[in-house]
């Protein structure tokens, strides 16, 4: 149908035969909503629409924009952004108070009320559409035509011909100058034979000769109305007439809460067609139940009759529908059989007679002939966690683990199965330790050797442990010690024959430092010590050549000896310090004595520039292992006895600082060298001159933190002023000033005078803040008045008396 101004009514889209000059934009929500109304009503999906369209010369842009008005914005887009496909069955459901049908269902509809245990009812509560007819397929040649069904009908060749031709309420199609002919009751391919011939006879006569072909499709598949009684949603279904027993049943929500799953009736024509068996399809994957619906079917689900439910050990467990006649066992393979740890011996089952419960223990002789009841509870427990033959080996066998406890295996051949004993096994004497038969351990003895001859040999029992001890279990594990000026020093282990050589090899032989002089410092072995003996250990001195050589060196080593290897006198390392700041030549510098001074390092690094600030210089010294090991044991017992505030913070972290921080007067120290002022240096120091520095900060409880110039004639009170003053928490008795070289000083009182410190250029004034003070809480409160209330009370008892 050619549109000349590109719009096109919605009842006519689906019918048209040119479609190419539809423009979607310029459709109505109206139209829309006519067409989606005539896709529901036909049984045509969106899929088979497109292609339909797509085959009309409609634009592929143009039908994803009328896919997506007809499918609503909301849900057009799935996840990967393509269309999403509404279902392909079309269902109509009759609403049960009138004849008017209801909308259109889909598979987001409220998941059916069923119990998940069910065997089966995953195929109805799975939000994923199930059993839906394919229509994609191609048309199958045994589909039997009827009213309503549209086929397209092609004549290529020589001649052409091509017509979407419906099947009237007669079962007949009309074609162009052919006429009517009745294609109902026929298959699409007996269909195609009969049109074939009538066309050729008439205006086709290329389709005998061969010149032209003929080609039979469905274009549109009719509809057919089926009940379904007896499903979760009950109710006349319009359906596909490429539908099946399983389509109608998903789209009904499958057997309700009562409905049988074994029994489903098919009736046609007032007679049972067929019973459906669901367990077929879901044990084995048969369809062979799942047969075509035809017009007017009635699809009965019955209520169950038999229901049986499986706990416990079983590969499926869940409630299952039992048919007369099967058994016990039957059941079982429904849930797949036991599981691996499942004590298959007996099941217990729980029923219910008229009046309470009662339970029965089923053997397993009787599986293949119980008969269940429904109602019935099948439970299957776990085996036990026992072994009821098994015995084990451990301690000084080649493979210690565990075995089976054969009919009179004794000891000897345990240790046969084990590969035998290890050359360290301790054969004088044996363990076994028992379980006895009220669950109580005992030990029984036994000398291996004897065992192993047959003449003590005991019979092991089930759950025997059979311990064979190791040689070296029964030793003492014997250390030797070296220490001193060896590369590798510490603990090994002490074995025979082991030599003051060998124990010297092992520590990785001796540093350059290490003195000739050997010290063996060794164990005094005696029963009783007298009260005059006070030795602790023999001490043998030795010498021994750096090569190892002589005799001395082969001196035996003892268990629990200690080597002691000494570093020869004055073998000193050569040891630096670090000169930064204003000098003239900043650096490191080796010491050249033990007592080399502040005064003489300065002088090698040429004095301090004319820049520098004498009076701020300082070393930086950091503090060796002892030191550091004081500090944090100093933190610790602040921590202890401080409360935890800010000023207690920063007096720990002072505390574990690696460095402590040496004001220096470099000034006086270069006038008097030598004298106290000047410092003795050692390793790793590093001695600091600053540049001077004219400002002078002030911080703390003060109005504004700053630095301003150094003033000679300004006192204190001045540098205040000119950070506004003292803040309203002013601890204004404890300010005091740290020097450039990290000296401090603080403000001193007598009488009612204050003494501040003198100001210089690089310091910076500190006014600390008071402690925050904290108010009495409610309950301490009450706590103190009645604690006076009781004390004036026996104040006035006191002087009645």
């Amino acid at each position: 149908m050619l549109l000349s101004v590109g719009v096109v009514q919605a009842q006519d889209l689906l019918k048209g035969r040119d479609l190419s000059q539809v423009r979607v934009d310029q459709l109505s929500d109206a139209d829309i909503a006519k067409l989606k109304a005539q896709l529901g009503s036909s049984g045509m999906t969106i899929d088979q629409a497109e292609q339909m369209a797509l085959a009309k010369g409609m634009l592929p842009a143009e039908f994803a924009k009328l896919k997506a008005r007809v499918l609503g914005t909301s849900n057009a887009l799935s996840a990967t952004g393509r269309l999403k496909v509404q279902n392909s069955v079309s269902v109509e459901k009759v609403n049960n108070s009138s004849d008017s049908l209801s909308t259109e269902k889909s598979h987001e509809q409220t998941r059916p009320l069923i119990d998940p245990l069910i065997f089966g009812s995953e195929l109805y509560t799975s939000v994923a559409p199930n059993f839906e007819p394919n229509l994609k397929l191609a048309t199958p040649l045994n589909y039997v035509l009827g009213p309503d069904d549209q086929i397209l009908v092609s004549v290529y060749g020589v001649q052409e011909y091509s017509g979407d031709l419906l099947v009237s309420a007669e079962g007949s199609v009309s074609i162009p100058n052919v006429g009517q002919v009745k294609v109902a009751g026929l298959t699409i391919e007996a269909a195609t034979q009969k049109l074939k011939t009538i066309m050729g006879s008439s205006v086709y006569p290329y389709l005998k000769s061969g010149g032209s072909k003929l080609s039979v499709t469905l274009s549109k598949i009719r509809s057919i109305k089926v009940i379904i009684i007896g499903a979760n949603r009950p109710g006349n279904f319009t359906l596909s007439s490429l539908s099946t027993v399983f389509n109608a049943l998903f789209v009904s929500g499958g057997p309700n809460a009562f409905g049988s799953f074994r029994e489903i009736e098919l009736v046609r024509n007032n007679r049972v067609e067929r019973k459906i068996d669901l367990y077929r399809f879901l044990l084995h994957g048969d369809q062979s139940d799942n047969v075509g619906l035809k017009d007017n079917d009635v699809i009965r689900i019955p209520p169950y009759k038999t229901r049986v439910q499986l706990q416990g050990q079983f590969k499926r467990p869940g409630i299952f529908e039992v048919l007369p006649g099967e058994k016990f066992s039957d059941v079982v393979a429904f849930a797949s059989g036991f599981t691996d740890s499942a004590y298959q011996a007996s099941v217990k089952v729980f029923q219910r007679n008229e009046t309470e419960r009662q339970v029965h223990d089923l053997q397993s002789t009787a599986y293949n002939n119980y008969i269940p009841h429904t109602g019935d509870v099948f439970v299957s427990s776990k085996i036990l966690n026992r072994f009821q033959n098994r015995v084990k080996i451990s301690g000084a066998v080649f493979r210690p683990d565990v075995y089976e406890l054969t009919l009179g295996l004794d000891v000897a051949g345990l240790i046969k199965k084990a590969d035998g004993l290890k050359e360290d096994a301790y054969t004088g004497r044996g363990q076994i330790l028992r379980l006895e038969d009220d669950l109580t351990r005992s030990i029984v003895s036994f000398d291996v050797r004897k065992a192993l001859n047959g003449q003590d040999n005991p019979i092991l029992k089930r759950e025997d442990e059979v311990l064979i001890s190791s040689v070296q279990d029964l030793r003492d594990s014997f250390k030797v010690t070296i220490q001193g000026e060896v590369r590798i020093p510490g603990q090994y282990d002490y074995m025979s024959r082991l030599t003051l050589k060998d124990l010297i090899l092992q520590a990785g032989g001796f540093t350059d430092a290490a003195y000739k002089n050997i010290e063996i410092a060794r164990l005094i072995r005696r029963d009783s010590i007298a009260p005059t003996d006070n030795r602790a250990s023999v001490v043998i001195n030795t010498v021994i050549n750096g090569d190892l050589s002589g005799t001395p060196a082969d001196i035996p080593i003892q268990p629990f000896d200690v080597v002691t290897i000494r570093r020869k006198a004055g073998y000193t390392l050569p040891e630096s310090v670090i000169v930064t700041g204003q000098v003239q030549y900043p650096g490191p510098y080796a010491l050249i004595s033990r007592t080399e001074r502040i005064s003489d390092i300065l002088r090698r690094a040429g004095g301090y520039t004319a820049d520098a600030n004498p009076a701020g210089a300082y070393v930086k010294r950091y503090k060796t292992d002892m030191e550091r090991r004081q500090s944090e044991e100093t933190a610790l017992k602040l921590q202890k006895n401080l409360k935890d505030s800010i000023k207690t913070q920063q007096v720990l972290q002072d505390i574990k600082r690696d460095y402590d921080q040496i004001p220096l007067d470099i000034i006086s120290i270069m006038k008097t060298p030598g004298s106290v002022e000047d410092l003795v240096l050692r390793s790793k120091d590093e001695l600091y001159v600053p540049k001077f520095d004219g400002q002078v900060k002030i911080s703390g409880a003060v109005l504004m933190v700053t630095q301003v110039p150094f003033k000679k004639r300004n006192t204190v009170r001045d540098y205040i002023s000119d950070a506004g003053g003292y803040a309203a928490d002013a601890w204004r008795r404890k300010t005091y000033i740290v020097y450039a070289n990290g000296k401090a000083a603080t403000t001193k009182h007598f009488l009612f005078f204050k003494f501040y410190p003198k100001v210089s250029p690089g310091s910076e004034l500190v006014v600390p803040k008071k402690a925050e003070k904290k108010s009495l809480t409610t309950g301490e409160i009450i706590g103190i008045s009645s604690a006076l209330a009781s004390l004036a009370g026996v104040v006035i008892a006191i002087l009645r008396l």
